[in-house]
């Protein structure tokens, strides 16, 4: 499982993975987030619904 998460993280694309990591890894906030890259919240919040809609998708194929 943890294998496949990994995958799942490097298969994303390389904004949406910056994202990722800096929330769950970095326990950064959105606003945090957005304004160290330059972009909005509401742009911080897509990223993190995509990546865990992809995350979710690698782990659970069948759902």
């Amino acid at each position: 499982m943890i294998m496949l998460f990994k995958q799942a993280v490097a298969a994303l694309p390389p904004r949406t993975r910056e994202v990722f990591k800096l929330h769950r890894l970095e326990e950064l906030s959105y606003r945090d987030i957005a304004e160290r890259l330059g972009i909005s919240v509401r742009t911080v919040e897509w990223h993190i619904a995509k990546a865990l809609q992809q995350i979710d998708k690698a782990l659970y194929p069948d759902d």
